[in-house]
């Protein structure tokens, strides 16, 4: 464990001797009278080092954004705080009284300079900056607000031939589509396709099968507010029907790029018979990482780049080895390489991935800031910085560093580096899970990215100071309390109306149903027992000045 002081003494070195002294202000004042003396010195650089946190660091407006000043670094205790939130060139909020905390919100959209400026016990001071970038909602080419409200539960009807329905369980893993009518949230839609979905949620989940809607399958052309698929989740392993919803949303507020998720109630109505609609149960509707959804994040001249998916279980961890210079140097699984494209599959061009790989585990370094350089140029590592921070907080352990998996990267033709995207988020459940290391799960025999990144000084402390502002503004047992209370009361009515949500009632149920009514309370207790032990691992861990 590495340790950071943040506030120990330090003295300028004393001078040999009076006459010593006497003689260099002589020689001063002689030959260089008007020279001041410097207002500080290289060293008093090294001794003051301020480091600027955001969460969300982009949205949509108006966009709450929470700042932190955790990690700076001073060989002197700092006594002030100040930052400039606007961008205006001022300093005018002082947060020394919250230890340099500071919350602002963004109504007009724009890029905000947003800096902090500290200062020592000595009168040393020394900023950092970070930029806040804030976008009009109709910038967005999907109306996320609707499609995504998570203030209500919304209901989906699907109408469905017996024997198309025949059809879709007669192999569920052969994933056949069907064409259906759906009512979404009142709205109907005639002639969408309707297919099982996922792998492990798939095979395990008994009828609660996991679901995706294609609305322009069958008609070319329709959308549901310009979406064309819509993904429901039966949050295969988890009794509360929480985690996915919550990670999601931690991702979002820590500012990683992540998609929106939201409640939906599922009834399906066979037509051939006489019986009235049935009760399938809740599902967590997730936004689809796709050319829109690479749009709406990057720019919408991003969207064509190259769409890259993690996924052990169809074609083995994607862990970032460098194997050599061509894609077909790399392992397969079943004849498909771990490298899976979602786009673009007909251009067998691979050479961004294997660079990535190359950069990353194939390459040679003098010295780990050589390393961090050369990586900046084709990763953006800040967001990688910050989905280590939401998975490590949440104790999960099925994402890269232990199983290569559930994680895109999209190479974005505007920057040339890849983006860092989380996918199928859940939670851990060891409270005491380190976060500097890791231990056990690991199903990779390596994994370069991780092993390297958390090498370089500066981004394990950036990554720490991320880690302690979703501790202290999301992730703790008060708060994670309040959301899981919320979400486990809109819910509820839900949960045991009809026949019941056949995660809990039915003949293929996975829990009892009092692991639902419990569940978010057994959530609460989880996240209050690990926010207490990453305070503790927070207030051991220091670097010091001058690294």
């Amino acid at each position: 464990m590495f340790q950071l002081k943040r506030t120990d003494p330090y003295r300028i070195l004393e001078l040999a001797s009076i006459a010593g002294f006497v003689l260099v202000t002589v020689i001063v004042l002689l030959f260089r009278p008007s020279q001041a003396t410097p207002a500080a010195t290289e060293d008093t650089i090294l001794a003051l080092e301020p480091l600027v946190s955001a969460m969300p660091k982009r949205g949509w407006a108006p966009l709450t954004v929470h700042f932190s000043a955790f990690g700076s670094l001073s060989k002197d205790s700092i006594i002030r705080y100040e930052w400039d939130l606007d961008g205006n060139g001022r300093f005018d909020t002082d947060a020394t009284g919250t230890d340099g905390y500071a919350i602002y919100a963004y109504n007009k959209p724009g890029t905000y300079q947003v800096t902090v400026r500290v200062t020592d016990a000595r009168g040393h001071t020394a900023t950092a900056s970070t930029a806040i970038t804030v976008r009009h909602p109709a910038a967005s080419s999907v109306d996320y607000w609707t499609v995504f409200d998570d203030s209500q539960v919304r209901r989906v009807d699907m109408t469905i031939t017996q024997a198309n329905w025949n059809r879709l369980w007669a192999d569920p893993e052969a994933k056949v589509e069907v064409p259906v009518d759906a009512v979404i949230f009142g709205e109907r839609l005639e002639n969408v396709s309707l297919k099982m979905r996922g792998q492990f949620s798939l095979r395990e989940s008994g009828e609660k099968k996991p679901w995706e809607i294609d609305t322009d399958d069958v008609v070319p052309g329709q959308e549901f507010h310009n979406l064309r698929q819509l993904l429901f989740m039966n949050n295969i392993g988890d009794p509360t029907m929480l985690q996915e919803k919550l990670a999601y949303d931690m991702m979002r507020f820590a500012g990683v790029p992540a998609g929106h998720a939201s409640f939906a109630e599922v009834w399906i109505d066979i037509v051939d018979d006489d019986g009235p609609p049935t009760f399938w149960g809740v599902y967590t509707l997730v936004e689809r990482v796709d050319r829109k959804f690479l749009g709406n994040r990057f720019g919408q001249d991003s969207k064509d780049g190259n769409l890259y998916k993690a996924s052990h279980a169809q074609r083995g961890p994607m862990d970032l080895i460098y194997h050599g210079p061509a894609i077909s140097d790399y392992p397969t699984q079943e004849g498909a390489v771990a490298y899976g494209k979602v786009n673009n599959e007909a251009e067998a061009d691979y050479r961004d991935i294997v660079e990535l790989c190359y950069v990353v585990d194939g390459a040679s370094y003098a010295t780990q800031e050589d390393f961090a350089a050369a990586l900046e140029t084709v990763l953006n590592v800040d967001d990688f910085l910050r989905y280590m921070a939401v998975q490590v907080t949440l104790a999960n352990w099925d994402y890269y560093p232990y199983t290569g998996n559930n994680y895109y990267l999209f190479h974005n033709p505007l920057t040339g580096r890849f983006e860092w995207i989380p996918w199928d988020l859940t939670w851990g459940g060891d409270a005491r899970q380190p976060l500097f290391s890791l231990e056990g799960h690991q199903l990779v025999t390596r994994a370069p990215l991780y092993d390297r990144v958390f090498a370089v000084e500066r981004y394990r402390r950036q990554y720490a100071a991320y880690v302690d502002l979703l501790n202290r503004e999301w992730f703790n047992g008060t708060q994670v309390a309040e959301r899981t209370q919320a979400l486990y009361n809109q819910l509820a009515p839900y949960v045991t109306q009809g026949t019941g949500d056949k995660m809990y009632f039915g003949a293929s149920a996975r829990f009892p149903y009092d692991e639902f009514e419990n569940g978010w309370q057994s959530l609460a207790q989880f996240a209050a027992a690990r926010s207490a032990y990453i305070r503790q691992e927070l207030n051991a861990y220091t670097v010091s000045p001058g690294h």
